[in-house]
């Protein structure tokens, strides 16, 4: 009997709690005291801006929201305040849900209008309970104007729930967290501009790869004008210098043809400046960096969403050109491991914009300000082989050679016919101070060892 008296007391608690007030949805840390919220599209509004356009395409869309009474005790009377930005929002409808028992009267019973700002006001009449718990107060539909080009990404269009105010039935005013309960804006999602692969290894000098610069989250695109830009790289050695871990040329920078045709294009440009593989000078000269722009027609059908804009081919120079061949970190004699210095740069955006087709002044987006990115975009290093003396990326016969060649021979000397800056401390693999038998057996030791 006890049991079964147990099980209809938990029974009518599951019940009545919707009524009671037990039920508290999640609020993403919002205050517990007796306060006023507000979901929008299921999603509760916090003073956080609310990303709308999670689709791209949801311009012209309905949404809705709901306002909420929130921990709140022997509630008897309420008001808010909804405002909006009536450029992009209109709402259209309205239910105003009763929190008291439908047996029990409120006032006032007349209709609401449709305009800003939307002002609710329910009261209950004696002899109706005082209610304690969450309560739903209001459904609302909105419909958007304008399509979310028109909000700008940093701002958009603002909704404020603003001036709520709760009593209870015996002492008046219910003191609730802050006057100004929510407030928060409706903006399209920023747009970012990324680099894939994100990050390039290789380990075989000469050979080239590929880059894909793209654009997510994009409305009402039109044009666009980005650049990148690559580092030299810092040889040590008995004469510090700097080289070129990359390098193209115009040619090969390819525009997406299928997203921006050449029959459409008003105009188009691609600037190269790239250092030439083998060459040492300063970081300046050793750095370099492209330009694409492109700009449509007015006739030209606008974009949305994600795309790609151009690819890049990339060939790989010799990191340690002119006998400089990388640094061994010191190894175990007995053992013979190694570590070699992985010459690496990053591959960065250094300015842009993103043009789109809205009213100004939002028909521009900025790199790094309306439209993000990280820094560096992708990064590419080159990993050599242990024992790849010549950058092939493969140990081999010539490696054996190489070292050879240099036996005897320590610090910044080199022997006779050697190139420029092939000092023998760049073949010292060990690093006791001289090329001896220990530097052979390393390299013999990674024989046939193949780039994977």
């Amino acid at each position: 009997m006890k049991y079964k008296l147990l099980a209809m007391l938990l029974t009518a608690a599951m019940l009545i709690s919707p009524v009671l007030g037990f039920w508290h949805p999640p609020e993403d840390g919002a205050p517990q005291c007796p306060h006023f919220g507000a979901l929008i599209n299921n999603k509760w509004a916090v003073t956080q801006p609310y990303i709308f356009n999670e689709t791209v395409d949801n311009f012209c869309d309905n949404f809705f929201v709901t306002v909420w009474a929130l921990n709140v005790t022997d509630l008897y009377g309420y008001e808010f305040n909804l405002a909006w930005n009536t450029v992009y929002f209109n709402l259209v409808s309205y239910e105003v849900v009763q929190t008291w028992p439908s047996q029990f009267p409120v006032k006032p019973t007349a209709s609401y209008d449709l305009s800003s700002p939307y002002t609710q006001i329910q009261v209950a009449i004696a002899p109706s309970p005082g209610v304690t718990g969450d309560f739903l107060l209001a459904n609302l539909t909105f419909h958007i104007n304008n399509d979310v080009c028109y909000m700008q990404p940093l701002q958009g269009g603002y909704f404020d729930l603003y001036g709520g105010k709760m009593s209870n039935s015996c002492t008046g005013d219910i003191l609730t967290c802050g006057e100004t309960d929510a407030w928060w804006q409706f903006k399209p999602k920023q747009p970012e501009i990324y680099i894939l692969p994100a990050a390039i290894n290789c380990s075989k000098i000469g050979t080239t790869f590929e880059i894909t610069v793209w654009l997510k989250d994009i409305v009402k695109m039109t044009d666009f004008h980005i650049c990148l830009g690559w580092n030299g790289y810092l040889v040590v050695s008995c004469a510090n210098y700097y080289t070129s871990l990359i390098s193209t040329k115009k040619s090969n920078v390819v525009i997406n043809e299928d997203v921006f045709p050449t029959a459409w294009r008003a105009s188009s440009n691609i600037a190269v400046n790239s250092p030439v593989c083998g060459q040492y000078a300063t970081l300046a000269a050793a750095s370099g960096d492209l330009c694409v722009d492109v700009v449509m027609n007015s006739s030209f059908p606008l974009i949305n969403g994600t795309i790609w804009l151009f690819k890049v081919t990339f060939t790989q120079c010799d990191a340690w050109f002119c006998g400089a061949q990388p640094t061994y970190t010191p190894i175990d004699v007995e053992t013979h491991d190694v570590t070699m210095e992985n010459a690496s740069t990053p591959i960065y955006f250094i300015d842009g914009y993103i043009s789109v087709k809205c009213p100004l002044p939002v028909n521009m987006y900025l790199a790094n300000q309306d439209v993000k990115y990280t820094y560096p975009a992708a990064t590419y290093t080159f990993y050599p082989i242990p024992g790849d003396l010549d950058g092939s990326g493969h140990t081999g016969l010539e490696d054996l050679m190489i070292e050879a060649a240099y036996y005897g021979y320590g610090g910044c000397t080199k022997p006779p016919g050697s190139p420029p800056n092939g000092w023998a401390y760049h073949y010292d693999l060990n690093k006791n101070g001289i090329v001896d038998v220990f530097d052979l057996v390393l390299v013999a030791k990674n024989f046939c060892l193949d780039h994977p």
